[in-house]
């Protein structure tokens, strides 16, 4: 005999499964095999398709902003009471290394989150750097700007996403790529949920 007060398991749960990418219903279809991946990215070329990069100039006379700097690491718990000095300081601007050919901008779009680059994202490109294998690049794809990561193999070379839900992007023979520049670095606002918060300004342009 069952226990009426036994929990039961299994079953629809609210909540519960893979979130909707889509924002509307969708429908369970038929694929073949084959042409999975080029479905997934005609979808994302239609629904989500990415926006072109703005370039915004590095200032080439910048005014010196010193933040502290502690002199021993922060560990991800209580920080030591004996860690309450800090060094000199450390200029922002030297994060930079080559001013003249170093520019910004904002990251749109998710196929890059498993990499940390969220949308929202202000990227930092240097455009006097040599892409390498594994590098995260700012590439002109067929007159398209797209930022992915480059990929070199003996069968050829890739611009790969960083999300499941986006496709490869083989670079062909016959493809007009130009690598723009090369991603050094990437300022994450922990508070903007995501998406940076624009000034009424910016938006009036849109």
């Amino acid at each position: 005999m069952k226990n009426p007060t036994q929990k039961k398991h299994g079953g629809a749960r609210e909540g519960a499964g893979r979130k909707a990418t889509f924002l509307e219903a969708t429908k369970p279809v038929r694929i073949p095999l084959s042409q999975i991946e080029s479905v997934r990215a005609f979808l994302h070329q239609q629904v989500f398709p990415e926006a072109g990069i703005k370039p915004i100039h590095v200032a080439t006379n910048p005014v010196p902003n010193k933040l502290p700097v502690f002199a021993s690491g922060v560990r991800a718990g209580f920080p030591s009471p004996a860690d309450d000095h800090a060094e000199p300081g450390l200029d922002l601007n030297q994060l930079i290394e080559n001013r003249a050919s170093t520019f910004c901008a904002w990251a749109e779009g998710d196929s890059m989150q498993d990499l940390g680059i969220l949308d929202g994202d202000l990227m930092v490109i240097d455009r006097s750097l040599t892409p390498r294998h594994d590098d995260v690049v700012v590439a002109d794809l067929n007159g398209a700007f797209t930022v992915k990561r480059l990929v070199q193999k003996t069968s050829g070379s890739f611009l790969m996403p960083a999300n499941p839900d986006y496709a490869p992007i083989p670079i062909k023979p016959d493809d007009e790529v130009r690598i723009w520049g090369v991603v050094v670095r990437v300022i994450h606002d922990l508070r903007a949920t995501g998406r940076r918060k624009r000034s009424a300004n910016s938006s009036k342009k849109k």
